[in-house]
């Protein structure tokens, strides 16, 4: 690690980086600082609109309740959610027919400047209705958020194309973490998935840039538990446990990730998403008034899986209609992430599989099979093994003494996908272990 000589190309961006960066550590940092600012500033501001949506459509914020639209009818919500379709359809149209075409992060990195107003815009519609009800997670938007504020200071301080992409992904990966309150897994996501390096410049940079961001937003939002702890232990029966639940998690997280992929692939573009997007919505409504639970994020069921636990009947029925819906969701051009709707799915599955495997592990509690199980599945649905169990460990509070058996979950379900990769792809033999060969975005060369 270290030194001025960055060779090799980012497999998850798909760009060549230059052979030598003309900016220092020091100076870096320092951008680094600014950007942590800028994306804490703007996180902040996301967060409040977030509580705000809340507010004004089901009387009380997620800071309050697990689950806002618990607090009103099942008719209001429904009703709640049709007319989310409906206004989120007309506004997405009109931002795509009118305004600029959006830039990614990874495209971003790459030199292509984001359009400000219509990044604002699109950031900011989001989380508003993500807050309103949609079904996916929020993350995505501070994250582009993030990618915004670096980004104009990559072009306003004539960054070096390889300064920028380590400042880019940095404030990508704090945007998450302040958005969350997750410093590491918001710096792991930067390494593991946007930058796929560690050397010093990035491991540095990305970790300031994310401390900085979550503490900036934590001046104005005041941080609060996403979910409950969980206790784990060290014993044989736990790391078999967390063995056999990372295999199985693992492998349900990494074909979840591959159809949401899909689904977003093949989202409508131009107006049919104006009858495509309020008719999802519409069965989005019918199946939340029937199975009152299953309709936003899914943290509730995730955080009281952890606690109380829920029957199974419940858990097989969350499962797969959580997993229609936002895939559902997804197809029809709702603009989200997949961070919390994975790790909900996860901890479901894992408690399936510990109710199942309870004559095995009698010692064992339902809530720790559960967070093993959403561990292993949110790391191979965003195909970065680090990441997904570091954001379990943040999300909960882990003690240390959890660790380990995380560790166990997380290896057993990257393995897995491993090696099911290599049965039915023979090119997976060659390919690198990171996130762009999972997804399909690295190309393989013999």
């Amino acid at each position: 690690m270290g030194g001025t000589t960055e060779k090799g190309a980012s497999a998850g961006t798909g760009h060549t980086r230059p052979h030598m960066t003309e900016t220092p550590l020091n100076r870096l940092a320092v951008l680094g600082v600014l950007a942590g600012i800028g994306t804490g500033l703007l996180v902040a501001a996301l967060n409040r609109a977030i509580v705000t949506t809340e507010r004004l459509v089901y009387g009380v914020d997620h800071l309050k309740a697990l689950d806002p639209g618990s607090q009103v009818t099942p008719l209001r919500l429904a009703i709640t959610l049709v007319v989310v379709g409906i206004i989120t359809s007309w506004s997405w149209y009109l931002l795509n027919r009118f305004g600029r075409p959006a830039v990614s992060v990874p495209g971003t990195m790459n030199g292509t400047p984001m359009p400000l107003w219509e990044t604002l815009c699109s950031v900011f519609l989001q989380v508003i209705s993500v807050a309103a009800g949609a079904p996916v997670g929020r993350e995505n938007a501070p994250r582009v958020a993030g990618g915004l504020s670096a980004s104009w200071i990559a072009t306003t301080f004539k960054l070096d194309p390889q300064a920028r992409r380590i400042l880019i992904a940095s404030a990508a990966g704090a945007g998450l973490a302040a958005s969350f309150h997750l410093p590491l897994a918001g710096a792991l996501f930067a390494l593991e998935l946007l930058l796929v390096e560690m050397t010093t410049r990035a491991v540095v940079t990305t970790m300031l840039t994310s401390a900085i961001a979550v503490a900036v937003t934590s001046i104005f939002i005041e941080p609060h538990p996403i979910f409950s702890t969980v206790e784990l232990n060290e014993t044989p029966a736990m790391l078999g446990a967390a063995l056999i639940v990372g295999i199985i998690a693992g492998m349900l997280g990494h074909w979840f990730g591959i159809a949401a992929r899909k689904a977003v692939a093949a989202r409508p573009r131009g107006a049919a998403i104006l009858w495509q997007m309020p008719l999802a919505f519409t069965v989005v409504a019918v199946i939340s008034y029937l199975v009152p639970g299953v309709s936003a994020n899914g943290r509730w069921a995730a955080d009281t899986i952890f606690t109380t636990g829920l029957p199974v009947a419940t858990l097989l029925l969350f499962v797969v209609l959580r997993m229609g819906i936002v895939i559902m969701c997804f197809r029809v051009g709702t603009v989200g992430g997949n961070l919390t709707p994975a790790f909900s799915l996860g901890a479901t599955t894992g408690a399936i599989i510990g109710i199942a495997l309870a004559g095995l592990f009698p010692s064992l509690s339902l809530g720790a099979f559960a967070i093993m199980g959403a561990g292993a599945f949110l790391s191979t649905t965003m195909a970065a093994p680090m990441f997904g169990m570091i954001a379990a460990i943040e999300f909960t509070d882990m003690p240390a003494q959890g660790y380990l058996p995380m560790f166990v979950a997380v290896v057993g379900a990257a393995l897995a996908v491993r090696l099911w990769g290599i049965i039915t792809n023979k090119n997976q033999r060659i390919q690198p272990f990171t996130s762009a060969a999972w997804t399909g975005e690295a190309e393989v060369k013999p």
